[in-house]
């Protein structure tokens, strides 16, 4: 069958070096390997390096049954900025432009947001009578909403309203919706307007990362601990980008707190928009470490010197079930979660780790304290994460069900 799976903001195959595949990587390339036709429509922007991959929209072809189909769009700098409303509306353009020209699909998966993508993708394949389904990974444009401070969110939700009609006419247009959480389902199933349907359903992100097969090597180490990172020491690690509902400002006065332990290091890898501020918030803490962005070998040995991983969010985070918490779990790692709902149900039931309240640096601090001398509580943690991500959240138990899911639904419409 001829697939198209529309997202944009992921690692590509052949650009993106040694990252791993994320959701849409995983899927399309699993599709291939079934012997089916797949385009994947991405943006020429990197997303992460704010930098282009191409100059112009264009295809190219990972392998026999594989081809990237480049939108175009202008660069942005901000992740919550006009330039990057303007490069949405641009790659959708584009999409509605080039869709007109190519083979048509026997379904279409778009990664919602964008919220102009989704809608362009929707009406495209709606007019078509093609099945057309919209994996919902982020609560856009709510998530704008709550960086607004709340005596201007008023304001900010009318200002918001074209896109909020965008968006409904997305979701109220797709054939289905795809969540990856229940919390994210029950959010599409309302911004819709119905009621939940056989064509809806919850796949979880998963974890698509192998760190375990990944040897390190002594160079990776020693730059490691040129930067400070003591593997002697019980390590709280956190790993992503540092934006959006990303709290790591709470983690760094609960290290202010812990100063008097020589035992306990906090380590941050990754940067974002909020890299300078955090550093400068950090500044004179020996606890503190920022590594800055790492490859797959620094991420192998981290993840095996690290005593707990961080989910650390800030207080209304729109998250549900983040990847962060697959990750951890597939490394073995106890987990301090700042998350409610889904999140710390998913911890708490599981004997996964230990949940903190969201903003308070003391609870965190206090909660560190007093499991770092409990060995027992790591141990459980460390089996029971591994054992539940094993039988239920691994890449090839969940992308082989997301596999099925897209051939039964393709086969079905024919």
């Amino acid at each position: 069958m001829n697939f198209w799976i529309v997202t944009v903001g992921e690692p590509l195959p052949g650009f993106s070096g040694t990252s791993r595949p994320w959701r849409s990587g995983l899927l399309a390339a699993l599709l291939a390997e079934r012997g089916h036709t797949v385009t994947w429509w991405v943006s020429t922007v990197d997303h992460f390096s704010k930098s282009l991959w191409m100059n112009q929209s264009c295809s190219h072809t990972v392998s026999e049954n594989l081809e990237l189909q480049f939108l175009h769009g202008c660069l942005y700098r901000r992740n919550v900025s006009i330039a990057r409303y303007r490069n949405h509306r641009q790659i959708a353009r584009e999409f509605s432009r080039i869709a007109l020209t190519r083979e048509r699909p026997d379904l279409v998966l778009c990664s919602y947001p964008p919220i102009e993508l989704s809608e362009a993708a929707v009406a495209y394949a709606a007019a078509r009578d093609i099945p057309v389904y919209l994996d919902i990974r982020d609560l856009w444009p709510d998530e704008i909403l709550t960086r607004v401070p709340d005596p201007a969110r008023p304001v900010a939700r009318l200002a918001l309203a074209p896109l909020y009609r965008a968006a409904q006419r997305a979701v109220r247009g797709a054939t289905g919706l795809i969540g990856i959480s229940q919390a994210y389902l029950d959010w599409g199933l309302r911004m819709a307007g119905r009621h939940a349907t056989a064509q809806d359903l919850v796949i979880p992100l998963g974890y698509t990362g192998n760190l375990d097969r990944i040897r390190h090597s002594p160079a990776t180490e020693r730059r490691l601990r040129d930067v400070g990172v003591d593997p002697g020491k019980q390590m709280c690690w956190f790993s992503g980008t540092f934006v959006g509902n990303i709290d790591l400002g709470t983690v760094i006065e609960a290290a202010r707190l812990l100063a008097d332990r020589e035992d306990i290091q906090f380590v941050f890898s990754g940067s974002g928009e909020r890299d300078t501020a955090w550093r400068r918030q950090a500044a004179g803490l020996n606890n503190v470490i920022f590594t800055g962005w790492v490859g797959s070998e620094e991420l192998a040995w981290l993840s095996t010197v690290a005593w707990a991983g961080l989910g650390a969010y800030k207080p209304n985070a729109t998250m549900s079930l983040p990847n962060k918490l697959f990750e951890y779990m597939s490394m073995g790692l106890p987990i301090l979660l700042s998350l409610g709902g889904e999140a710390e149900r998913l911890v708490t039931d599981h004997g996964l780790g230990d949940c903190y309240r969201a903003g308070d640096a003391g609870h965190l601090a206090a909660l560190v304290r007093q499991r770092s001398t409990d060995t027992g509580w790591r141990s459980a943690c460390s089996r029971n994460g591994r054992e539940l991500f094993q039988s239920t959240f691994s890449p090839d138990i969940v992308y082989r069900r997301y596999a099925d899911t897209l051939e039964d639904r393709a086969n079905a419409r024919s």
